[in-house]
């Protein structure tokens, strides 16, 4: 009985110190709320699981500050006065557009981020398309913000790395592809078996035809 005792005593002391949250461990209130924020991220309450996901890579490889409800607002308080601090303290808004997201449902938090934008013009109000948004989903007042798109799953480190631009206010630069891709992959690819069908056919010789293979494997080795 004495052991289970022990045991039980342990087991609840581990309970209390190990949670999923991540806090300043020797500080009773916990962490405190940053200054500033790199980007607030706005999302309806379905599409939480994913935009968390989103934030915590924001985090962990860019070791950006994000606003996140989840994260920041305190239980049992007012959530509005908190949100609007910190839309005012953050340097970028994200409004994250779900299959869900109702229409109209952020309006005035946007409004609220356009007129940031107004007053300070280096202040990016960035629309980020989720997995299975329509076109359609866009507000006509967020069209003309060049929007990041997360809808296609071969794409998504590419739309990491928009959104990651726009939360530094830098120009993405040109994208540079992988040579191996399957693009530049299966065009060369192509034109191998167009030299055989032409070798095959006797329109071209064989030197001909090695020589320009030659050159085909070398575009791709040498773009690797």
């Amino acid at each position: 009985m004495a052991r289970l005792a022990d045991a039980a005593g342990q087991t609840q002391t581990e309970s209390k110190n190990t949670h999923p949250y991540q806090h300043a461990k020797n500080d009773p209130t916990g962490p405190t709320e940053p200054e500033h924020f790199d980007v607030f991220l706005s999302h309806f309450h379905e599409d939480t699981e994913w935009v968390e996901h989103l934030a915590e890579r924001l985090e962990d490889e860019h070791g950006f500050q994000v606003w996140l409800d989840k994260w920041v607002l305190i239980p049992g308080e007012e959530w509005q006065p908190a949100l609007a601090r910190g839309l005012d303290r953050a340097r970028s808004y994200a409004v994250c557009l779900g299959a869900r997201t109702p229409s109209g449902w952020f309006n005035q938090e946007v409004q609220r981020a356009l007129n940031r934008q107004t007053n300070y013009p280096q202040f990016r109000v960035i629309p980020l398309l989720l997995p299975g948004s329509l076109d359609d989903q866009m507000p006509l007042f967020l069209e003309l913000r060049t929007w990041v798109d997360f809808r296609n799953p071969d794409d998504l480190d590419d739309a990491f790395y928009l959104l990651s631009c726009g939360i530094r206010g830098v120009p993405p630069g040109r994208r540079v592809r992988n040579p191996s891709s399957p693009g530049l992959y299966d065009s060369i690819e192509d034109k191998l078996r167009k030299l055989r069908r032409l070798e095959e056919g006797k329109l071209i010789d064989s030197i001909v035809a090695q020589e320009g293979q030659r050159q085909l494997v070398e575009m791709l080795i040498s773009r690797d």
